[in-house]
């Protein structure tokens, strides 16, 4: 398959952002609210997109400066496709999600969907993890790589930006906010305030949904990933799934918002020696690759001690696209799994003993 695309039109923008919103009702209006004549807004929109360039990023590897409009780009690691998809732009290459993706093209739901909405060339795919295939990536002939919710090395790094002008995370590899992911990802494509918009409609949508939920108002909790050899590791702040509970109105458990995560990693690994801190938390949310990973954890006694386990306030997650969907938060993620989502939180939360 050739990686080439044609620019994406404006039209093809205006129907990601109404895939978007026709998944967030509530903000229909505010977001499709103009009267200005297309043809006019057209133009005016291609005049600001070119006085975008140049670009300068500062991220945790480098400065990267983007001199004009990239048509060419290619996305590493969770996230960064959907942000080019709800800004209007198909990249021409992407990692499969070899977990919750489709088996044959490796493609989640809802980022097929988008591709589908758009029009043109389907992307390239690829594994980039463990390890990112530099030469594959370079056979692209990318104008812009986009690595900002990744684990790329300063080496892979090094490598990348002799191919095309690379950004990186903000400041740790894996940990950044979906909010600055999908603002540093505009600003790169130049759709700076595109990204803006995104971000507060996904807030809208998640206050919104919160308020239709006081149930979870104040509830604390904590999300931890438990494995059958005992290993207990619970996410910390600034992960994009700790920042979509909080956004519902829930709290991080005291237990588990004190604890300071190694430079590096996006978690705090507990063991199962240390689960006395998720005793505070009144929900606990997990995942698990399949039932009998679901079943080995859950014989253990130090995680069946947990109290948020004991009483039923507890929601395992076993379903891998949704599982994914609540823990990348991106603009194309949240609106297709939170209505899904949320109300097997409430049932877990309802598990709370009053006070």
């Amino acid at each position: 398959m050739s990686p080439a695309r044609p620019r994406t039109p404006r039209l093809a923008r205006r129907r990601a952002a109404a895939l978007l919103v026709a998944a967030t009702t509530a903000l229909t209006l505010a977001a499709c609210g103009g009267t200005a004549d297309d043809g006019d807004e057209a133009g005016a929109a291609t005049s600001e997109e070119s006085s975008a360039f140049p670009v300068t990023i500062e991220h945790a590897l480098g400065t990267t400066t983007i001199e004009e409009e990239p048509e060419r780009v290619v996305t590493l690691g969770w996230g960064s496709q959907d942000t080019a998809l709800a800004l209007g732009v198909v990249p021409v290459g992407i990692p499969a999600d070899t977990w919750a993706g489709d088996p044959e093209t490796g493609l989640l739901p809802w980022t097929a969907e988008a591709i589908d909405e758009l029009g043109g060339e389907l992307p390239e795919t690829y594994v980039d993890l463990p390890e990112v295939d530099v030469e594959e990536i370079a056979a692209l002939e990318p104008d812009l790589i986009l690595a900002t919710y990744s684990g790329i090395s300063p080496e892979v790094y090094a490598q990348l930006e002799l191919i095309a002008p690379t950004v990186a995370y903000p400041d740790q590899p894996w940990l950044v906010s979906w909010q600055d992911q999908t603002l540093i990802n505009g600003r790169a494509l130049g759709q700076e305030a595109e990204a803006e918009e995104l971000v507060a409609e996904m807030e809208a949508l998640l206050a919104e949904t919160g308020a239709e939920n006081p149930s979870l108002e104040g509830l604390t909790f904590a999300y931890v990933y438990g494995s059958p050899d005992g290993t207990l590791s619970a996410y910390v702040e600034g992960d994009p799934r700790v920042e979509l509970l909080t956004g519902l109105g829930m709290e991080l458990a005291p237990g588990v918002a004190d604890l300071e995560a190694p430079e590096g990693t996006f978690f705090v690994n507990l063991g199962t020696e240390s689960t006395d801190l998720l005793a505070d938390a009144d929900v606990l949310i997990t995942w698990f690759n399949d039932e009998q990973e679901q079943a080995s954890v859950e014989a253990l006694g130090t995680f069946a001690s947990i109290p948020a386990v004991q009483r039923g306030s507890y929601l395992p997650l076993l379903d891998r696209q949704l599982g994914m969907a609540m823990s990348t938060t991106t603009a194309l993620g949240l609106p297709w799994g939170l209505s899904e989502f949320v109300p097997q939180l409430v049932e877990a939360a309802d598990a709370v003993p009053a006070d």
